[in-house]
C-alpha cells in the first residue's frame, strides 16, 4: 500500500531576500522573465452511475500526471482527456479525505483536497454543509433507490450501495433554468431571457426503499448547499418531478401545448390555467438565513396571479393538504406575527414590479403596518427548484378563509370574501347580497342625512374604509379601483357592535398587489381621478363618492388623510423603510439579475429605486395640495 504525506503545495517561484542595508529597490519582472506557473487541479464531483470521480487539470508545461489518494492511501493514476481527469472511486464508509495531486514534468505540483463530514440522511442538519458523505437508511430485504435531480425514485433509479459524495461542485447538469417560460410572442421586457451565467445549485437527494418493485414507505427528500458561504436571505427549496413544471402537456410553468394551439392569444398558455386540475405535488423545505430548517413536508403547488403569470419568473401558491401530508405549514415564518400555522402560502415574484424595483408591494405594505388594515406579511427569500437557483421571491400569506380565521378568530366556514363589484370569492351562494344591498342603499340615498349615514356605518367599518382609501390614493395605485379590490366579513344575521374586531359582521377591505403604486411620480392626481374621472366603472367609486356627501365622513376622511401624511407617510419614515428593504435585497440582487434579467441590470434597478425614493420624498406635499384642491381647505 502506498501512502502519501502531503507537503505544502508549490504553486510557482517566489524569492524572499533581506539586506543589511535595507530593502532593495523594487524591481518589476517583465512578462518574459516570469516563470511558468505550476499545474492547476480541482475535484469537481462523483458520478454514482459510473462510480467515477472527476475534475479538471491544466499546466503551462504540457504533460501532467494526476494521482488520487483516499485518506493517504494511493488509489491510482487518473485517466486524462482534454483538461479533465477521472478515476473509478467507491467512497469508503469511513473515508475522511480525498487528495488529488497533479505533477508536471518539471516536478512542480498542485494539490486539491476534500475533507469529508459523515452525515446520516435521517439526521436534522441545516441547509449549509461542508463536503459530505451522505449515508441513506438501509434495511434487510429492501433495496434503496435515490435521485439527485428532483425526480421521484423508482427501481429504475440509481441503487444505493454506499455513501453519496456531496461535493461543492458535484451537482447535476443545469437543465430547467434554460427552458423558456414565456411564449415566443411575448413582448420585449416580458420575454424569457437565457440566464447570463449558469445558475447556482443546491444538492437535492431523494430516496425510497423497495421490496422488489413495491415501495416501502414514502419518498424522503433533503436539500443541502455544499461548501459555500450562506446566503443572506432565507431559502425555499421546492422539489418535484420536472414534468410537473416543464412538460408541454402538464407543466404549469411553461406556455405548453395550450400556447402552441393558439399562439396569438396571450391568455392561452399552461401557466394561465388554475384550479385543482393544474395543481402539482411538490416537496417544500423552508430554511432560515442561518440554515436552520423550519418546514419540510409534501404539499401542492399552483401558479399564482393572472397578469403576472405571463412574465418569465412566476409566483407560486403552496397548499398544505392531507392529500400530501400535514394540513398546515407550521413555523414562525413571519417574525413578529402571532400566526404560526398556514394553510396556504405564496412565493411571490413581486408581480409586475419584478423587472422594476422588486420590492414595491412589500415595502408599501410595511408602511401600513401600524394601521388595522388587513395586510400580507412579507419575507424576501431565495427559491431553489429541483436544486437550481430560481431567484428572489417573497414569502407571503394568501388572502382566503384560512387567513381570516387565523388573524381574526373567525369560523372559516362563515368567512365571506367578495371582489370587484361584489363577485363571490369565498363563501356561499347569497353571501354577496348584503354588500349589494349596501351599494344599492348608497346609490339611492343622500348620506348627508345623519340617519342614512348611521345605517351605512352598521354595514361597513367606515374607519377601515377610510384607511384603505387613504392608502390607495396616497400610493397612487393605477391598477385600482377597477382591479385588485377585495373585501370581507363574517357571515352574521345582523351587525354585532360588541363583537371582537372583525367579527361584527361589517365589511372590511384587503390591501394587496401594489405593484403599480407610485409609478407616475409624486404629483399624480389619484384623488381627482377617483372623484371625477367618468371613465372609471361606477361600482369602483360609488362608495367613496357617496360617503363624501356626509359632512361627518368628509371631515373624518380629511382628518385621517392629513394624519397619515404627517405620520404614516412622513418622508423620513418611508425613506428609512425603503433603505432597509434595499439593504436586505442588495446582496442577492446580482444573482436575480443574472438568472432572469428582471431587473435588466443592477444599474437599472438602482435608477428605479432612486425614482421611487424621490417620489416618496415629495408625495406628501403634493398630496396635501390635491386634498385642498378637491375637498377644500384643510383644518390646521
Amino acid at each position: 500500500m502506498r501512502l502519501r504525506h502531503l507537503a505544502p503545495v508549490l504553486l510557482g517561484f517566489f524569492v524572499l531576500a533581506a539586506s543589511a542595508c535595507g530593502p532593495e529597490p523594487e524591481r518589476r519582472l517583465t512578462v518574459a522573465e516570469l516563470p511558468p506557473s505550476g499545474p492547476r487541479v480541482t475535484i469537481e464531483g462523483h458520478e454514482p452511475d459510473t462510480h467515477r470521480l472527476f475534475g479538471s487539470v491544466s499546466s503551462d508545461a504540457g504533460e501532467v500526471r494526476v494521482e488520487v489518494f483516499e485518506d493517504g492511501r494511493f488509489l491510482g493514476h487518473a485517466d486524462l482527456e482534454q483538461g479533465r481527469w477521472s478515476l473509478p472511486w467507491w467512497p469508503g464508509r469511513r473515508a475522511l479525505a480525498l487528495e488529488v495531486v497533479a505533477r508536471d514534468r518539471r516536478g512542480f505540483e498542485a494539490q486539491a483536497r476534500v475533507d469529508f463530514q459523515h452525515l446520516a440522511f435521517d439526521a436534522r442538519p441545516g441547509l449549509y454543509q461542508p463536503e459530505t458523505l451522505l449515508a441513506l437508511p438501509t434495511a434487510p430485504g429492501l433495496r434503496t433507490y435515490f435521485t439527485r435531480d428532483g425526480s421521484t425514485p423508482t427501481p429504475a433509479s440509481r441503487r444505493y450501495t454506499g455513501p453519496i459524495a456531496l461535493l461543492a461542485r458535484s451537482t447535476p447538469e443545469v437543465r430547467w433554468s434554460f427552458i423558456p417560460t414565456t411564449a415566443p410572442t411575448a413582448t420585449e421586457g416580458s420575454r424569457w431571457m437565457v440566464p447570463l451565467e449558469a445558475p447556482a445549485q443546491a444538492a437535492v437527494v431523494r430516496f425510497r426503499q423497495y421490496a422488489g418493485t413495491e415501495p416501502v414507505g414514502p419518498v424522503l427528500t433533503r436539500t443541502f448547499i455544499i461548501g459555500r458561504a450562506p446566503y443572506t436571505l432565507p431559502v425555499l427549496s421546492l422539489v418535484t418531478d420536472a414534468e410537473n413544471f416543464f412538460d408541454p402537456a402538464k407543466g404549469i410553468y411553461v406556455p405548453g401545448l395550450l400556447s402552441e394551439a393558439r399562439p396569438e392569444d396571450a391568455e392561452s398558455a399552461n401557466y394561465m390555467m388554475d384550479g385543482k386540475e393544474w395543481e402539482r405535488p411538490v416537496h417544500v423545505e423552508w430554511f432560515e438565513s442561518s440554515g436552520e430548517r423550519v418546514i419540510a413536508q409534501n404539499a401542492g403547488v399552483r401558479i399564482h396571479g393572472s397578469g403576472s403569470a405571463v412574465l418569465p419568473q412566476k409566483s407560486l401558491r403552496l397548499y398544505a393538504k392531507e392529500d400530501y401530508g400535514p394540513k398546515t405549514f407550521a413555523g414562525p415564518l413571519f417574525p413578529g406575527s402571532p400566526v404560526t400555522e398556514f394553510t396556504r402560502l405564496l412565493a411571490r415574484t413581486s408581480g409586475q414590479d419584478q423587472g422594476v424595483t422588486k420590492l414595491r408591494d412589500c415595502v408599501l405594505q410595511r408602511l401600513l403596518a401600524e394601521t388595522r388594515l388587513a395586510l400580507q406579511p412579507c419575507r424576501p427569500a431565495l427559491v431553489f427548484l429541483d436544486g437550481e437557483y430560481w431567484g428572489l421571491h417573497e414569502l407571503r400569506e394568501r388572502y382566503d378563509e384560512y387567513y381570516l380565521a387565523s388573524h381574526y378568530g373567525l369560523d372559516r366556514k362563515k368567512a365571506v370574501i367578495l371582489e370587484l363589484f361584489g363577485a363571490l370569492d369565498v363563501g356561499e351562494e347569497g353571501d354577496e347580497q348584503p354588500y349589494l344591498d349596501l351599494v344599492d342603499f348608497v346609490r339611492t340615498h343622500d348620506l348627508s342625512v345623519p340617519e342614512d349615514y348611521a345605517w351605512v356605518r352598521t354595514q361597513m367599518d367606515v374607519e377601515d374604509f377610510i384607511d384603505y382609501q387613504v392608502a390607495q390614493l396616497y400610493l397612487g395605485n393605477e391598477d385600482w379601483p377597477e382591479n385588485n379590490v377585495k373585501f370581507w366579513r363574517l357571515r352574521t344575521k345582523k351587525y354585532v357592535p360588541d363583537a371582537p374586531y372583525g367579527q361584527d359582521g361589517r365589511w372590511r377591505w384587503l390591501v394587496y398587489d401594489l405593484d403599480f403604486a407610485l409609478r407616475s411620480g409624486p404629483a399624480f392626481d389619484s384623488l381627482g381621478r377617483v372623484l371625477n374621472d367618468p371613465k372609471l366603472e361606477a361600482w369602483s367609486v360609488l362608495l367613496l363618492r357617496g360617503l363624501l356627501q356626509s359632512p361627518e365622513f368628509k371631515a373624518r376622511f380629511i382628518e385621517r388623510f392629513v394624519w397619515h401624511l404627517e405620520h404614516t407617510f412622513a418622508s423620513e419614515r418611508v425613506t428609512a423603510l425603503l433603505d432597509a428593504a434595499v439593504a436586505e435585497l442588495e446582496p442577492e440582487m446580482p444573482g436575480q439579475v443574472a438568472r432572469w434579467s428582471q431587473p435588466a441590470s443592477m444599474e437599472a434597478w438602482r435608477v428605479q429605486l432612486e425614482e421611487l425614493r424621490e417620489t416618496l420624498r415629495q408625495r406628501p406635499a403634493f398630496m396635501r395640495q390635491l386634498l385642498e384642491q378637491h375637498l377644500g381647505p384643510l383644518a390646521q
